[in-house]
């Protein structure tokens, strides 16, 4: 008997949750991206360093931070959706602020508030998705997928918001605010009533004592170092170094995230013939290579092979490292905040740090510090694969 897809094997108002949520992380992906391809416009019109930047950079980090424990804890007071539909708000507040305030504190606080709905957002995505897919990992690569569409339509966007005086980069923000009041209207329609209630479960921190999340989240923190510092300073570097013009930087960019898109789909399709251990073990081996490639070319064509490789190895991180914790995110409601909150610690510290070394020794000496922790994300990754070895072969035996 053929087995029933995903989609097909949902209820019609799963389904629309499902595609709500996908929709979400569409627009999730836009303004992500978008904040590191208009860092460059707002440095000039601002009158930022790249002191100023990096701490841009990290104060959405820090949103998305702080709000992951808080986000498995509000559903048990409010439920899943209302929480949902409070904190989806912030992040178009937090750029209404961009359009009217240049002060550096105040951009600071408006990039508190997109990190703090970005990661709200995402937590209560990847929470839904793993309960009604029982955990697998196809389902979580497609809808970080959405995301990657978000991510290479952004600098395409900025790109013609700011192109031969068109506009400015404050017409990119705008469309993405609409995007966000649309998402405000559709998503009160999302019927939840079939979903486990976060009230009803466990408060429980039991998922500390389990390794195989332990690794998991271990991993995606340095995963979350490289990946936030990528999207964050690329355009930059790109355009910094010399290599090309900052329009090409967007364009390049972009192609950055129409090969991580690919690179889901890909991750989506091989996750049911291999395993997550074998998976993150083959993508945290790219990552470190391929980074070095980009890092140490001076010419375009090295770069561009760094940035496709790169991009295909980042593709399908999340949502495999996701897969990997196994059915913990299901049992205990809290794991999914901690395994944010924790994780996201990477992406709050090193795009700052990036900042400050590129201050004093340039932009390439700056980015060169994620060779650290891909290499120790890789060697996390071989870890966690001879755990799950051990495992299987315990079983194997019990049997």
């Amino acid at each position: 008997m053929k087995k029933q897809s995903f989609f097909h094997s949902l209820t019609p108002a799963n389904r629309y949750v499902v595609g709500n949520l996908f929709f979400l992380y569409l627009i999730q992906g836009i303004y992500v991206i978008m904040i590191g391809s208009i860092l460059p416009a707002m440095k000039v019109e601002y009158g930022l360093d790249y002191q100023d930047g990096g701490l841009l950079i990290s104060a959405h980090s820090i949103g998305n931070m702080i709000t992951g424990l808080a986000a498995g804890l509000l559903p048990l007071a409010f439920g899943l959706k209302r929480s949902l539909l409070m904190l989806n708000v912030l992040p178009f507040a937090g750029f209404a602020i961009t359009l009217v305030t240049g002060t550096p504190w105040a951009l600071v606080f408006a990039l508190l508030l997109t990190g703090i709905g970005r990661g709200a957002v995402s937590n209560y995505n990847n929470q839904i998705v793993s309960t009604l897919s029982g955990g697998s990992a196809a389902p979580l690569n497609m809808l970080h997928g959405f995301f990657a569409i978000g991510a290479v339509l952004a600098p395409v966007l900025v790109l013609l918001c700011t192109h031969e005086g068109r506009g400015s980069w404050r017409w990119a923000v705008l469309t993405v605010i609409v995007l966000g009041v649309i998402s405000m209207i559709s998503s009160p329609f999302m019927k939840m009533d079939e979903l486990p209630n976060p009230r009803s479960g466990s408060g429980s921190f039991g998922f500390l004592r389990n390794r195989r999340f332990l690794l998991s989240m271990s991993i995606m923190f340095f995963y979350l170092c490289v990946e936030a510092s990528v999207m964050g300073w690329m355009v930059t570097y790109y355009a910094d170094s010399g290599a090309v013009a900052v329009e090409s930087a967007q364009l390049l960019t972009s192609m950055l995230w129409v090969v991580i898109l690919a690179g889901r789909f890909i991750c989506g399709a091989l996750s049911g013939r291999i395993a997550p251990p074998r998976m993150i073990l083959a993508l945290c081996g790219g990552i470190l290579v391929f980074l070095a490639v980009l890092l140490m070319s001076a010419g375009l064509i090295p770069m561009l092979v760094g940035t496709v490789g790169l991009g295909l190895a980042l593709s399908g991180m999340y949502g495999t490292t996701v897969a990997n914790a196994g059915s913990v995110f299901g049992e205990y409601p809290l794991a999914m905040g901690v395994f944010v909150t924790i994780s996201s610690l990477g992406s709050v510290i090193t795009p700052s740090l990036i900042g400050d070394i590129a201050s004093h020794a340039g932009i390439r000496m700056g980015m060169a510090v994620l060779l650290v922790p891909a290499a120790a994300a890789f060697a996390l990754a071989v870890w966690n694969w001879r755990v799950s070895s051990q495992e299987m072969g315990s079983r194997a035996l019990e049997s």
